[in-house]
């Protein structure tokens, strides 16, 4: 039934329609959206960041599995450190249009279910940045109230105006994390330019891999040496080391590659089933490559993935005992670091196996297991995968300063790091 219908049949009847509440995340609220990707142009695995009063560009792509093709529209929010709308008006930071229409799409061919992907490109002449900051991409039909956005985006416009420098300490300043956990050691250089306050309107937020569970947000200097801010804390700033990302590569149904036990097809698609994971909690590291979490959407060569990529539902299980006040989430780019309902595993007592299922286009795969525990909203990655100091991790540095006039979160600096390419100590 399509959304116009739907609505028409809703409000005939006289049901009320529950509005849904959005938030300032990566989060697709329709359940016909699939695999929604936003990435600098020409490059899958970047982080959409870019910057500004430059020619860089991003990417954005999805796959809509209505039975029609809708002039789907989008805009640009503004947003503080903390992913709030900031108090700015669409017209002190975008030049042209304040929403633009989606108009590239192509129909599915000879893949079942049948879909159409669209694509675009922005910035463009027709809608330009003029700020720096954090940004939300809000796609939606007809107006962008919440009951009909179909999903947001976070995105990056950055001044690259300061510098961040990060090392791992060998021994962390808390002993009992000592080839555990990953203290991160940061030091920011700044131009004089924003040297007022430098303690007060200088924050940074700490990414790991993709995951904001775990972000460290509105860190702030210690202390100021000249133009270089220090972050000398106690405790130090800490994230678990975890382990490197399990994996499977989906690019062919035509053959059961390392990791997948058994691929089935039928008239309604395909059904992939991965091999059975175990814990690795109490196993030594084992250096595997990974690419941090990330999906990367490819099908087989003599294939045009945006069009001819097919889904599959991907089954998932678990061996482990069940954890008494807790859930289990797969967690990675896979379902956009969301620890929601649809990522949730459930536990079977008489095989004492978690299980989950995801809806996934042909492509390669990252992903681990969290726990998260009643009531928390951070997964903890050690519980099943282990925790451990030699981890490649990959970190984001985003370096927030408050400008007064006009108020907002300016970001001027950005740096990506991967541990094993950080100055270790």
């Amino acid at each position: 039934m399509s959304r116009a219908l739907l609505f028409f049949v809703l409000c005939f009847f006289g049901f009320s329609l529950t509005a849904q509440t959005i938030t300032y995340e990566d989060r697709v609220y329709d359940d016909n959206i699939e695999t929604v990707l936003l990435f600098r142009k020409g490059d899958q695995l970047s982080e959409p960041v870019i910057r500004l009063n430059s020619n860089d560009k991003l990417r954005l792509s999805f796959d809509d599995f209505s039975n029609e093709s809708y002039r789907f529209k989008y805009t640009i929010i503004h947003c503080n450190e903390f992913w709030e709308p900031s108090d700015l008006r669409q017209i002190e930071y975008l030049d042209g249009y304040f929403e633009e229409e989606i108009l590239d799409y192509y129909f599915s061919l000879n893949a079942i279910p049948g879909y159409i992907h669209y694509t675009h490109v922005f910035p463009n002449h027709d809608m330009r940045i003029k700020l720096s900051g954090n940004y939300i991409l809000k796609v939606y039909v007809d107006n962008p109230s919440d009951e009909n956005v179909l999903f947001t985006r976070r995105f990056f416009v950055v001044e690259q105006m300061a510098r961040v420098e990060l090392s791992i300490p060998y021994y962390p300043k808390m002993l009992e994390y000592t080839r555990k956990k990953q203290q991160i050691d940061m030091r920011v250089f700044i131009p004089d330019l924003f040297s007022a306050e430098p303690i007060q309107r200088l924050t940074v937020t700490l990414r790991q891999n993709g995951r904001w569970d775990n972000a460290k947000m509105s860190i702030r200097a210690t202390s100021v040496l000249m133009n270089e801010l220090q972050y000398n804390y106690r405790d130090g700033i800490v994230f678990d080391g975890g382990n490197q990302f399990r994996h499977f590569d989906m690019k062919s149904f035509y053959y059961q590659s390392m990791y997948i036990a058994r691929i089935i097809s039928d008239k309604e698609g395909y059904l992939v089933m991965l091999h059975t994971d175990y814990s690795k909690a109490k196993k030594p590291y084992e250096t595997i490559d990974d690419i941090h979490g990330k999906k990367l959407i490819k099908a087989r060569q003599d294939q045009v993935t945006m069009i001819e990529g097919e889904y599959a539902q991907v089954e998932f299980t678990l061996k482990h005992p069940k954890i008494e006040d807790a859930d289990i989430y797969i967690l990675g780019a896979l379902n956009d670091w969301q620890l929601d309902e649809n990522n949730k595993m459930r536990y079977n007592a008489r095989t004492r196996e978690y299980h989950g299922r995801l809806f996934l286009k042909q492509g390669y795969y990252d992903y681990q297991y969290v726990v998260v525990p009643y009531g928390l909203f951070s997964g903890d990655v050690t519980v099943i995968e282990g925790d451990h100091w030699e981890t490649k991790n990959t970190y984001s540095a985003f370096v927030y300063y408050k400008e007064r006039v006009p108020e907002y979160d300016r970001l001027i600096g950005y740096q990506k790091f991967k541990s094993f390419e950080i100055s270790i100590k």
